[in-house]
């Protein structure tokens, strides 16, 4: 850390209502070093009717790094409340944000400090045995085992650190009389059966079915990298949204460092374990179980299609929980480890303690290439729901207090309903050999062009009608919106302060209460994308070929919009109930990017030459 210290230098992140400005990237900067050591062997054996495979593989990961990410990061953040200058019963918004910032009132200060160099240490074995037995000449099986075994992670030269809720210390693992793994343990009873078959009808309908389990591999030195001491992530709250904690000129209250020399340390109040624990015992590593029922059968046009439908149901999903949340109306002096370690913070613990599902009906439609042409497509018809979208940084669920917990259950956040995907390759029919032009000139200049392009059309994924938590002042919950009418008409409107859906079917939600709503209830715009290319390869001569290609994406140039902003909070109203301004709620003001998505028409040419 002391080799870093040029690190922490520079200018906060300063939240004020408007835009973040100053050092943003909380995650930044940042010194990796990172090495993945992998064997893989497999053997097969032929024995009659059995197809006898058996496989080993083993990883071992070496994660060395510097990067005091946790709490706004090694240069800190500081926020401003736009309640200092509001009142009970008021909807604040940003300009009562940007009022608190020009009177220096700050309501949220953050820093991250890191203490030790992460220098994580994992091992990932498993093994396999799989029979593919060919009963009949129309029924094939397989049968298979695998198991796995995830040893806890360590560090290069100590333990793990492990949070000890009811007592609030910290135990570093190997140091004092601390065990390495300072009573965290991994199952050593992870196997994972699979079994399918195949039976074929008729000559050309086949019956495909299958289950499975799979264990999540995720290695645990993502979640658990940096606990604190290595990390010291502190977070400084006000004890009421009416009130500050200090000014802008006063900066960000100084970071201790503790001294770990026995290995047991108490947790300071205003910092958390950077930002997660893992409980004693044993960590339930999550799986996914599997299955599947297709039918398949060949058309004329040498086509193939499949109808099926697929299921999955994931057991013992990690996410993070925050054990410190208030009930309503109890604000950060109503968690319940304020009154005994003073902690108006969140306190996150890492298990694997949720699940999830997914059911889908997938049709295809495929040619192989033949006769200069090869088809793809695809549609599926799903639903995906779960607590949260993520395992290994999964930032807490919505609500985490106890009575209201399960409100965190709903369609996951990258459901897309409906999908179609179609993709093609083809020869264009000019030149020797073909239906049009075989001989002359024109049959010399067309022959051998081939294009290919991708149509997809997806629905929109889902986003939560949030609202102000003020009156709700229930710190480790979200607040959401009051549904007012029983059909939400979709506008279509794009802009900033138009509006996509209609902004009255929600209300800012009044008392203290948690609104009607519940996360993801609503589904944004969705995507139709058209790719395709153009190319020839040109011979020169014996040893030298020119290959050449035009390629357009998104060839229609239809945008492809973001999520409408759904605080209900930003919307503000006269008395008559009608709209005074949006500030953007409900509206649509920017495209998804990247290559992958590209909102706009894109033209692409090159040539390569091969020799």
């Amino acid at each position: 850390s002391q080799a870093k210290g040029a690190c922490y230098s520079g200018m906060p992140t300063i939240n004020n209502g408007f835009t973040a400005w100053g050092a943003t990237a909380g995650w930044q900067p940042h010194f990796y070093k990172e090495r993945t050591y992998t064997y893989t062997t497999n053997a097969t054996k032929m024995h009659g009717a059995h197809e006898l495979r058996f496989g080993f593989d083993m990883v071992r990961y070496h994660m060395d790094q510097w990067q005091p990410e946790v709490s706004g990061g090694p240069r800190g953040n500081i926020s401003f409340s736009g309640d200092v200058t509001g009142a009970a019963g008021y909807t604040a918004n940003y300009l009562n944000t940007y009022a608190t910032y020009l009177m220096g009132y700050t309501t949220t200060m953050q820093k991250g400090v890191q203490l030790f160099q992460y220098t994580n240490r994992e091992w990932q074995f498993g093994g396999y045995a799989r029979d593919r037995w060919q009963v009949t000449n129309k029924l094939t099986v397989n049968l298979g085992l695998r198991y796995e075994y995830f040893p806890l992670i360590m560090r290069k030269d100590r333990g793990i650190e492990r949070w000890d809720p009811a007592t609030n210390l910290v135990y570093m693992g190997g140091i004092g009389d601390n065990p390495k793994n300072v009573g965290i343990t991994t199952s050593k009873k992870l196997f994972a059966p699979r079994v399918g078959f195949a039976y074929r009808i008729t000559e050309n309908t086949v019956l495909r079915s299958g289950y499975g389990i799979t264990y999540d591999p995720m290695p645990f030195s993502r979640p658990l990298r940096g606990l604190y001491p290595s990390t010291i992530g502190s977070t400084f709250v006000s004890s009421t949204p009416y009130t500050w904690i200090g000014t802008l000129d006063q900066g960000i209250p100084a970071i201790g460092v503790p001294d770990t020399s026995t290995g047991v340390i108490a947790l300071p109040p205003t910092v958390d374990m950077g930002p997660r624990s893992a409980w004693a015992g044993e960590i339930k590593r999550g799986y996914i179980q599997s299955w599947n029922f297709t039918l398949e059968r060949k058309l004329p046009g040498d086509l193939v299609t499949t109808l099926g439908y697929v299921g999955t149901q994931t057991v013992h999903q990690l996410i993070d929980r925050d054990i410190n949340a208030a009930p309503p109306g109890g604000g950060p002096a109503g968690r319940p480890l304020a009154a005994t370690q003073g902690r108006r913070i969140a306190a996150l613990m890492w298990d694997g303690s949720v699940s999830g599902n997914y059911h889908a009906l997938q049709l295809a439609l495929n040619r192989q290439f033949s006769k200069g042409l090869l088809l793809k497509g695809a549609y599926t018809y799903s639903k995906a729901i779960n607590v949260t979208d993520e395992d290994g940084w999964t930032g807490a669920p919505m609500w985490n207090w106890d009575p209201v917990v399960n409100r965190n259950r709903a369609t996951a956040g990258y459901n897309r309903g409906q999908m179609f995907t179609l993709g093609y390759v083809y020869e264009l029919p000019f030149g020797p050999g073909k239906t049009l032009a075989a001989e002359g000139v024109l049959g010399h200049l067309l022959r051998g062009w081939q294009t290919n392009g991708t149509f997809s059309t997806y629905s929109g994924t889902p986003f939560t009608i949030t609202a102000s938590g003020t009156a709700l002042n229930a710190p480790g919950n979200s607040q959401t919106a009051d549904q007012v009418k029983e059909r939400v008409e979709i506008l279509g409107n794009i802009g900033a302060n138009t509006s996509w859906f209609d902004p009255l079917a929600f209300r800012q939600p009044t008392g203290v209460r948690f609104g009607s709503t519940g996360r993801n209830i609503m589904t944004g715009p969705g995507i139709v994308n058209l790719d395709m290319s153009l190319f020839r390869t040109f011979k020169l001569g014996e040893r030298f070929s020119m290959e050449f290609k035009a390629e357009c994406f998104n060839i229609s140039n239809t945008p492809k919009f973001s999520n409408p902003s759904g605080n209900v909070a930003s919307m503000s109203l006269n008395s008559d109930g009608s709209i005074r301004t949006l500030n953007n709620y409900s509206s649509i003001t920017s495209t998804l990017g990247g290559l992958s998505t590209p909102s706009e028409r894109q033209f692409r040419f090159g040539l390569r030459l091969a020799f």
